[in-house]
C-alpha cells in the first residue's frame, strides 16, 4: 500500500513539474538588462518573474538564464495578488505593456491622484500585469465612455464609429513615433492617447491605430523595406555633399544624451510639467530635445543605424560609466553652466563629447567638440570684417570702459570711444563732435541694456539726415529680445551682428520649422534649432567611414541653420568656428556679410 501511495505521489509531482515547465519560457540575460525591462520585454510583471527566480530580486548577471512566465497566464494574478472584481460600479482593467498612469487616467476620464487613491498599489510604480479597479461615478463612466470609445479605440472591441476611424497599422522598420503621428497628420499628445503603450517604445511589427483613410492610402504592403518614406522628415540638404556620399548604414552606433531628463520624464507630460514647475530654465532643455526628434527622425529615414540614451544627470555618480557596444559612440552635452555638472566619461569604446554651449574642459582620451561657436569668436568675427572697411569706428558703452575695450583697440587701434548716461543718454553734443560727415561711422553699442539700446538708437537715428550711421554689436546675446526693440529700429540702422544660427529663411529651415510646429504645435525656439542641427550633424559624422575627429578635419557642414566648421584648439579639443556675420536690410530679410 505505501508503495502504491508514493508513486502516486511521485506522478503528482511529476505532473505539476511538467505543468510548471509548460507555463514558463527561458530568458538568457544580456549585458545591460534588468528585471523591469525583461518584464516589459515579455509583457509580465516584475513580481511574476522573482515567483519563479527569488535570487533575482537581489541581482541578474549576464550568461544566466531566468524563468519567464508566459504573459497569458501572468495576467491572472496581479503583483498585488487580487482578482478581478464584477461589479457594474467598478470597471477593471488589466496593466498591459506600455501602459502609463497618465495613458490610463486618460482611459478612465480621471486624474492619476484618483487613479492612485483608488489602487494604492500602483502608486509607487506602475507594473504590466497589476489590476486596477476604479469606483465609477456617472461622470466617470460618461468620460471614460468617451475616451475608450474616440480618443483610445481598443483593437478587440472596435465598432461604430470607432471602428470606421481607424485601421489596425503594422509599424514598419524605421519609423518612429514622431514619423507615425505625422502620417495620422496628428499631433505626438493626440497620437498617444490613440496608440498609449507607444509612450514605452516604437516596436517594428506591433499594432497600433492609424485613421482609416490615410491607413488605406499611404500603407502599401508590397513596399520594399529597403526604400522607406518618411513624410515627417526634413528634406536634407548640405552645400558639402561629402557629408552625404558616402553614409555607412551597415553599421550601428552609439548617440548619449546628457540632460537634466530621463527618457520618461520627456515621454510624459505629467512630468515634465512637474519639472518645468519646479525650474523654467528646463524649458531650453525640452526644446532642444524636440529639435533632436526630428533630427533622429531625420538621420532614420537615411536608413542610418543608431542607439540613442539618455542619460540623466541629477542620478548619474561623478564619474559616467559608458558599457557600449558600438565602435563609434557620441554624448551630446547641452547648455551645463554650471561646472561642477561638467560630466567626467570612462568608456570601453571610442566617444566623442559633443559640447553645446557648456564649457567642458577638455581631458586626456576623449574628444571635446565645441558645437556653438564661443562669444569670443563673434567679437572677432566682427572687429575683423570693420577693420578692413574704410569707415570709422565708434564704441557707445554705459561704463566708464567699454567692456571689450582692449579687444577693439587690439584689432582697430583708432576706434574712438563714448560713454552714456544710465538713462541712455549721451552728453550734450558729444555724438555729434564724434561722428565723422566724410566716412561711414560704424556704431558699436558695448551694452546689454534695453533702455540703453533704446535711447542711443533714436539719438542716432536723429542723426541719419546729416551722417553715413551703421550700428554694430559684437555679441549676438546682446541684440534686444523681440518684444523689447521693434526690428524697425534694426533696419532703419542696417544693424550688423555675428550669430552662429542662420536667420535667413531657406527651404530646409522652412522644412524644419513646419515640421516642428505639426509635431509640437509651437514654434521652434533657438534651442530646439540647435538641437535639431547639432544632433543630425553628429549622427551623420558618426556615420562616415573615419572617425568624427577626421572628419572634423576634413568636412565642412552646413545643415538649415547652422554651420560647422571646425578647427583644432588644443590637444583633445575641436571648436565650432562657423560664425556667420548678417545685417538687416531696409526691406523684411538680412544680408550675409561674410
Amino acid at each position: 500500500m505505501r508503495k502504491i501511495f508514493t508513486l502516486i505521489i511521485v506522478l503528482i509531482l511529476s505532473t505539476q513539474l511538467s505543468m510548471a515547465q509548460a507555463n514558463y519560457t527561458e530568458h538568457l540575460i544580456k549585458k545591460g538588462e534588468n528585471v523591469y525591462r525583461i518584464s516589459l520585454k515579455y509583457g509580465v510583471s516584475v513580481e511574476s518573474i522573482y515567483e519563479l527566480n527569488p535570487n533575482s530580486k537581489t541581482a541578474i548577471y549576464p550568461g544566466e538564464t531566468l524563468r519567464i512566465p508566459k504573459s497569458d497566464n501572468s495576467t491572472t494574478k496581479s503583483d498585488n495578488n487580487e482578482t478581478a472584481v464584477i461589479d457594474g460600479n467598478i470597471e477593471n482593467y488589466r496593466v498591459k505593456q506600455g501602459d502609463t498612469k497618465f495613458s490610463l487616467a486618460k482611459r478612465f476620464g480621471v486624474s492619476i491622484q484618483t487613479l492612485e487613491r483608488q489602487n494604492p498599489h500602483i502608486a509607487k510604480m506602475l507594473q504590466t500585469g497589476q489590476l486596477i479597479n476604479l469606483v465609477k461615478t456617472s461622470s466617470q463612466s460618461t468620460n471614460s465612455a468617451k475616451t475608450a470609445g474616440s480618443e483610445v479605440p481598443k483593437t478587440e472591441t472596435a465598432s461604430g464609429d470607432s471602428a470606421k476611424k481607424y485601421k489596425n497599422y503594422v509599424i514598419e522598420p524605421k519609423e518612429t513615433l514622431y514619423s507615425l503621428a505625422k502620417k495620422a497628420e496628428m499631433t505626438i499628445a493626440e497620437f498617444l492617447a490613440l496608440n498609449p503603450k507607444l509612450e514605452t517604445s516604437v516596436k517594428t511589427g506591433d499594432i497600433i491605430k492609424m485613421p482609416t483613410k490615410l491607413a488605406q492610402t499611404e500603407v502599401k504592403a508590397d513596399k520594399p523595406e529597403s526604400s522607406p518614406t518618411y513624410s515627417s522628415s526634413v528634406k536634407l540638404t548640405n552645400k558639402n555633399t561629402e557629408l552625404y556620399t558616402d553614409l555607412k548604414t551597415d553599421t550601428s552606433n552609439g548617440l548619449y544624451i546628457y540632460s537634466p531628463f530621463s527618457a520618461d520624464d520627456l515621454k510624459s507630460e505629467v512630468r515634465k510639467k512637474v519639472l518645468l514647475d519646479s525650474n523654467k530654465d528646463f524649458q531650453k532643455y525640452i526644446d532642444f530635445f524636440q529639435g533632436a526628434q526630428i533630427a533622429i527622425d531625420s538621420a532614420k529615414s537615411l536608413n542610418l543605424d543608431f542607439d540613442v540614451t539618455m542619460i540623466k544627470r541629477n542620478i548619474a555618480s561623478s564619474v559616467i560609466n559608458i558599457d557600449s557596444e558600438h565602435d563609434k559612440n557620441a554624448m551630446l552635452v547641452p547648455f551645463i553652466e554650471n561646472s561642477s555638472y561638467s560630466p567626467k566619461v570612462s568608456s570601453n569604446k571610442n566617444i566623442s563629447i559633443i559640447d553645446i554651449g557648456s564649457n567642458i574642459t577638455p581631458t586626456t582620451g576623449h574628444y571635446v567638440f565645441k558645437s556653438i561657436p564661443t562669444s569670443e569668436l563673434e567679437k572677432t568675427k566682427t572687429l575683423n570684417y570693420l577693420s578692413k572697411q574704410n569707415a570709422q569706428v565708434v564704441v557707445v558703452s554705459d561704463l566708464e570702459q567699454a567692456r571689450n575695450k582692449d579687444l577693439i583697440i587690439k584689432t582697430i587701434p583708432d576706434a574712438k570711444f563714448l560713454k552714456v548716461d544710465n538713462a541712455g543718454m549721451f552728453e550734450s553734443r558729444a555724438l555729434k563732435k564724434t561722428l565723422s560727415k566724410s566716412k561711414l561711422n560704424y556704431i558699436i553699442l558695448d551694452s546689454d541694456k534695453t533702455i540703453v539700446f533704446l535711447k542711443s538708437t533714436t539719438a542716432l537715428m536723429s542723426k541719419l539726415a546729416d551722417y553715413n550711421i551703421q550700428l554694430v554689436i559684437l555679441e549676438s546675446s546682446l541684440l534686444p529680445k523681440k518684444n523689447e526693440v521693434s526690428d524697425m529700429r534694426y533696419r532703419v540702422l542696417k544693424l550688423i551682428f555675428p550669430s552662429s544660427i542662420n536667420p535667413m529663411t531657406r527651404k530646409a529651415s522652412s522644412s524644419f520649422e513646419k515640421n516642428y510646429e505639426t509635431w509640437f504645435e509651437s514654434k521652434p525656439s533657438k534651442y530646439a534649432i540647435i538641437g535639431f542641427d547639432v544632433t543630425l550633424d553628429t549622427l551623420l559624422r558618426l556615420a562616415q567611414n573615419s572617425s568624427l575627429e577626421n572628419t572634423a578635419k576634413t568636412i565642412v557642414s552646413e545643415h538649415p541653420h547652422i554651420k560647422f566648421d571646425y578647427k583644432k584648439i588644443s590637444d583633445f579639443n575641436y571648436s565650432n568656428m562657423g560664425v556667420h556675420l548678417f545685417q538687416y536690410d531696409t526691406n523684411e530679410g538680412f544680408i550675409m556679410l561674410e
